[in-house]
C-alpha cells in the first residue's frame, strides 16, 4: 500500500466510514474529471451551510439527503468516495460503506475545510460538498 493510499484511507476512516476497497478509476468519471465538474462555474449549490457554522454535523445529513435520492448509495450502504489529501487523485475512487457514526463533515482538506466527492458506482452521478467564499456547498450533478 502506498502512502497516498494510507493517507486517503486514514481520512476516510476519521468519517466513521468503512473502508471497502481501493477501486481506481476503473470506470466512470475520474477523481479529476469530478472535481471539474464540481469546480465549474455553472454549478449552483443544492443546499449550504455557512462557513461559520457550529452545526457543521448537518452536512452530513444534507449529503446523505442529496446522495440517496440522486442514486450515489447501493442498497447495501456502499459508494465511491474521494477526499482532499496529498496524492488522493493518484489513488483514484475509494469504495465505501456508511456506518451508524458516519461524519462526512469530518473529510476536510489541510486547512480544514471540509471537500470531498461521492460517486455512484455507475457514474452517472455524483455529490459532494466542496467550501465556496462564505459557505459549504453541497453539490449534486447527474450524467458528469
Amino acid at each position: 500500500m502506498t502512502q497516498a493510499e494510507q493517507a486517503l484511507k486514514e481520512k476516510i476512516r476519521s468519517g466513521n466510514l468503512e473502508v471497502v476497497e481501493i477501486y481506481r478509476n476503473q470506470t466512470g468519471p475520474t477523481i479529476e474529471q469530478a472535481w471539474m465538474k464540481m469546480a465549474n462555474i455553472d454549478v449552483e449549490p443544492v443546499d449550504t451551510v455557512p462557513l461559520s457554522s457550529s452545526d457543521l454535523a448537518q452536512i452530513t445529513q444534507l449529503w446523505l439527503n442529496r446522495a440517496q435520492a440522486g442514486g450515489i448509495i447501493e442498497d447495501d450502504g456502499t459508494f465511491l468516495l474521494t477526499a482532499v489529501t496529498t496524492g488522493s487523485s493518484g489513488v483514484g475512487w475509494v469504495r465505501v460503506r456508511l456506518t451508524p457514526d458516519t461524519d462526512m463533515s469530518r473529510l476536510t482538506d489541510d486547512r480544514g475545510n471540509i471537500e470531498f466527492i461521492a460517486r455512484s458506482s455507475d457514474g452517472k452521478s455524483i455529490c459532494g460538498v466542496t467550501s465556496e467564499e462564505y459557505d459549504y456547498w453541497v453539490v449534486l450533478i447527474s450524467n458528469p
